[in-house]
């Protein structure tokens, strides 16, 4: 199949069409769910009348502030107004809110399906899918195109920007992070949405292919899905050498569809990676493409980051942007936020954060914090729903051999469940780790997780947090606690 980069860079750029009448006047009652930040943002933006559910408590988080200052308004549903609820899965949110929304007949609708209409309003779309590591592919890629005004809709905004953009209308660039539908309970009428089910991009590049429950419950049902996905576009771009991706190459080969570009370090690749150099503070990429070599320069700590640099790098190659340009776009990329991100350094104790869940992102994530430290590394670890953790409780147990000690979070899962809460946490515990395995003991009297962390970690040793939302807040903790 031909690997020649598709389409014309200086063509008249359209404009989308109009918003889909159920998204014109959106509500969205659980705004931190993965992935409903860059939609509401986007939305925002894009002249929607967005409305947010206030919090239960009255706070205005940074989050809302952020979303508010997109145009998006903390409010409940507006009678006669309100044309949809977009619900991330958080049973969190206000019960009475799904109640009134199914009560006056208002549709209810899931992230991939709101981005599959969104789509459907722009020329062009480029897709980032995979069963984890789509965050840095995706975000990199808003600058990589800068030279054609991308709008994008993305689960982890690039630092200092926001996660959901409307740019020129020619191109949209989506992520679709399999952690959007993370969610383990569904609202009324909900219907499980196979990867990207209405969406025929123009690019679809694919991160890995693997295990990641519930989305992808085996390594078959996720080749499946993405396999679909790569036929509906005209163009995929395979990130070789990660895991499943080989196997979709060949399932791609064995019958005719859409033109194939595959990128990596090895050889008989059409976007070589020739040089990955790591100076201490960022990558020195060289990429060979179409017979051009360029070099990007990318402020990202990891291998695996560098080479997500280098995805975003192809896919736009085969969107038909010429590699100067790509270059270029890609020397303003600021890296992404919570990725290895430093939070600060208190008594020669450096503490960092991560948005890692997959244990392939785990590993990755703790590999590039050892670049960063030639002392000893503490992990602070949230797992991320109940089922993903059971059933890849070895593996992330495998994950976290890469740190000296690591402090177990308990498990983040917001929907109401049936099981003991305690269930992820003992199937880590079972599976054992290479180090040392922490679990805070509950209790007013019992000292706290970044009490316990910061005691664990010495001069010229890195606390990393991983997980999404506890970890999060533990990090300013975690600096007065060594203070």
């Amino acid at each position: 199949m031909s690997a020649t980069p598709a389409g014309t860079a200086g063509q008249v750029r359209p404009r989308p069409l109009p918003l889909p009448d159920v998204l014109v006047a959106p509500h969205f009652p659980d705004p931190h769910s993965p992935g409903m930040t860059g939609l509401a943002s986007y939305l925002a933006r894009r002249g929607a009348r967005v409305t947010i559910a206030p919090q239960q408590d009255g706070r205005r988080t940074e989050l809302l502030q952020r979303l508010d200052r997109t145009g998006a308004v903390l409010h409940p549903v507006v009678p006669g107004t309100t044309t949809s609820l977009v619900w991330g899965g958080d049973n969190a949110a206000v019960p009475e809110i799904l109640d009134l929304a199914t009560g006056r007949g208002l549709p209810s609708l899931g992230h991939s399906r709101a981005v599959e209409l969104l789509a459907g309003t722009a020329p062009t779309v480029v897709a980032v899918a995979g069963s984890h590591s789509t965050a840095m592919a995706a975000a990199a890629l808003t600058c990589a195109l800068t030279v054609r005004d991308p709008g994008w809709i993305l689960t982890a905004a690039p630092c200092g920007d926001a996660p959901g953009y409307d740019g020129s209308g020619e191109v949209l660039v989506v992520d679709l992070c399999p952690d959007t539908a993370l969610h383990e309970a569904a609202p009324p009428g909900w219907r499980h949405r196979a990867l990207g089910a209405g969406l025929r991009p123009a690019v679809t590049l694919v991160t890995a292919v693997d295990v990641a429950p519930p989305a992808f419950a085996t390594r078959e049902e996720a080749l499946d899905e993405t396999e679909a996905l790569a036929r509906r576009s005209e163009s995929v771009v395979v990130w070789a050498g990660q895991p499943g991706c080989d196997e979709l190459l060949e399932r791609l080969r064995r019958a005719p569809g859409p033109r194939v570009v595959t990128v990596g370090r090895g050889e008989g690749v059409d976007v070589a990676v020739l040089g990955l150099l790591w100076s201490g503070e960022d990558h020195r990429l060289t990429i060979e493409a179409g017979g051009e070599r360029s070099t990007v320069t990318v402020p990202v700590t990891g291998t695996r980051s560098a080479l997500g640099v280098a995805a975003a790098f192809a896919a736009g190659w085969a969107l038909g942007v010429s590699p100067a340009d790509l270059a270029d776009g890609l020397g303003a990329f600021p890296g992404v936020e919570r990725s290895l991100s430093r939070l600060g350094t208190v008594g020669g104790v450096t503490v960092m954060e991560s948005r890692a869940q997959h244990p392939e992102e785990i590993a990755a994530d703790l590999q590039g914090a050892r670049m960063l430290t030639e002392g000893a590394v503490v992990a602070v670890y949230e797992p991320v729903g109940h089922q993903r953790t059971v059933a890849l409780a070895h593996r992330i147990s495998e994950a976290l051999t890469a740190a000296d000690h690591t402090v177990l979070l308990p498990v983040h899962s917001t929907p109401a469940r049936s099981q003991r809460h305690d269930d992820g946490a003992e199937a880590l515990a079972r599976a054992g780790s290479g180090g040392t395995l922490v679990i805070p003991e509950p209790g007013p009297c019992q000292p706290s997780p970044e009490t316990l962390a910061a005691s664990l970690a010495h001069r010229g040793d890195l606390i990393l947090t991983i997980g999404p939302d506890a970890a999060r807040r533990i990090g300013p903790r975690l600096l007065a606690a060594l203070d």
